[in-house]
Parts: structure tokens; sequence; C-alpha cells
């Protein structure tokens, strides 16, 4: 849970110097080598953080419009993490530069995220899978050619784990032929799970792919898991375990990252401070749209080393 505290650290410390506002010429700090200024301190914090200040407060708007956290789960959440190191709860703020009310008012924005993630879960869809275990195997691959390639071996009468040994970069199952044994629900990262659940026994899957490659899938066997409550009673603990599962594999951030982007856009915000409106920009723009972006980039990248490479030989 420490890395829960150093995690808000930054966001914490930025929030509270976005709060100090105006161009009041009353010292903030004195000293015998002169004085910093509330107007200079805020100038100086705007230079530094002051980009990373309205990204924060913009998503604190668009996040608390649509979502609510009480008073009461947010000091719960507090309390939680706070006993968790008991005494040394304070200590602990003061080494990463936190106030009390400056960690709450991180972890607020983070129960916030927590909230707009929960609101896009198939929790019903999770829970029905809950109800199977799987037993799997797989090959990993570096690309889609070398997936279709695989298939193709697979499909033409080549043995499953004899594949599996001469391709799966997957080390852990290679060498046993792609075996994974038994998994449940959340035990694989989504792409993955999502496809072994809908696959029928002994067939092979289409390429996968996930943050780790492209997965060749067969599900070999099936079974039924004993003791899954209803819906209802199991729902509160699916969110946390899918928020957790989602935290853990990065996943998370991709999608506060998106649905923030949307709400920013709808609410339509604006500066004349040149200096943030490339901040709001960034805050604004998907994954989806960075990393077209970004293909872009490599693209005129490539086609100026290649013009540069003719004129060259010219």
């Amino acid at each position: 849970m420490k890395k829960t505290v150093l995690s808000l650290t930054l966001a914490a410390s930025v929030l509270a110097l976005g709060a100090c506002s105006g161009g009041d010429s009353k010292a903030i700090v004195t000293s015998k080598v002169g004085d910093i200024s509330v107007a200079d301190f805020n100038e100086t914090s705007k230079t530094l953080t002051g980009s990373y200040v309205l990204q924060q407060m913009a998503t604190e708007k668009v996040l608390s419009d649509k979502y609510k956290v009480s008073d009461k789960e947010l000091n719960e959440a507090y309390d939680a993490l706070a006993s968790q190191f008991g005494d040394n709860f304070d200590q602990a703020l003061a080494q990463n530069g936190l106030t009390e009310q400056g960690f709450k008012d991180s972890l607020f924005i983070e129960l916030l995220q927590d909230k707009a993630v929960e609101d896009t879960l198939d929790t019903k869809k999770y829970y029905e899978q809950m109800k199977t275990e799987l037993n799997a195997r797989h090959i990993l691959v570096a690309d889609e050619n070398t997936a279709k390639e695989v298939i193709k071996k697979i499909k033409g009468g080549a043995k499953f784990e004899d594949v599996a040994k001469e391709y799966s970069t997957d080390t852990g199952s290679a060498q046993k032929g792609g075996e994974l044994g038994w998994f449940s629900v959340g035990s694989m990262v989504s792409q993955f799970n999502d496809a072994a659940y809908k696959l029928p026994l002994n067939t092979i899957s289409e390429p996968v792919k996930s943050a780790f490659g492209y997965h060749i899938i067969e599900v070999t066997d099936k079974r039924e898991v004993k003791g899954i409550g209803s819906f209802k009673d199991e729902e509160v603990n699916i969110k946390k375990t899918m928020l957790g599962q989602l935290k853990q594999s990065g996943e998370f951030q991709t999608l506060v990252k998106d649905i923030v982007a949307k709400l920013v856009k709808d609410a339509n915000f604006k500066t004349t401070d040149k200096n943030l409106q490339n901040s709001l920009k960034i805050l604004s723009t998907t994954s989806e749209e960075e990393a077209k972006a970004a293909e872009k980039e490599t693209q005129a990248k490539e086609a100026t080393e290649d013009e540069e490479k003719d004129t060259e030989k010219k």
C-alpha cells in the first residue's frame, strides 16, 4: 500500500500548488537573501507543473460532474489506507511531502476514476465466466503473419505441441507443448481470456492479439466451478477483482485516459493561455488517436529517410 501513497504524491503536491492563485505581491516566504512573493511562487509553479495541475483539475471537474464519491466513501478509503500504516501513517505522509488534505484530494480523484472505469465493466459476462474453468494450450508469436503460418501448419496436420516447441516465444509453456493447465476467469490478459471462453472445445482460434504478441489458442477441456453465489451476491467482489486486474495489467490507465478524453471534448474546455492549450489538447486525445498520430509520425520519418537515401544515391 506504500505504492498507493507514493503514486499519489505528485498529484497531491501539484494540486496543492494549483490552489495558490492570484498575483499577490505579499511574501509567501521570507529570508535574509530575499523574499518569495505569492505572485512569483504562482508563476514558477505554473511554469514547472501548470500543465499537470490543469489536467488534474479538468479531470476532477469532468469526472465529478458524472460520478459521485460520497464523504463516507472517501473517509472509508482514507481510513483503510491509514490503518495499514498504523502509527507510521503521518510519518509516511510527511516523507512524501503530503498533508492529510492533500492526500484526500488525490484519493478523491482516484475513487472517481474507479467509478468511471466500473461503469464500463461487463460484470455479468465475468460472472458467467466464473462458473467455468478452462484447460487450454497456446502458441505465442511476435506478429500476425507468423501466427497465420502457425495455424496453417496445425490445420495441415502438424501436431500442436510440436509447433508450440518450434514457434512459441512463451518459454514457460513452449517446452510443454503450449500447455497452460487449468485456469479461471481473470487469470489471463483480457484479450486471451475472452477469446478462450468463446472457443468451442478442441478448436484452433484465429490469431488473438494482446500486449505480449499473437496467441493461437486451443481449449482442450472445461469444468464447472462449484460454490458460485448469485450475481447480486458476487457483483461487488467482481467489480473489485476486475478493477484490481486492470490496474495490475496497466489497462486501467488507458481506460481512464479514453473516458476523460471523451468527457473533456464534450465539455469543450478552452483557455486563452497559449502555454496551457497543448495541455488541454493532450488531455482530450484518446489512446487510439495517440497511436494513429505516432504511426503517422513514424511513416513521415521513414519517408524522409527514404528521400534522403535516394538523394545520396543520385
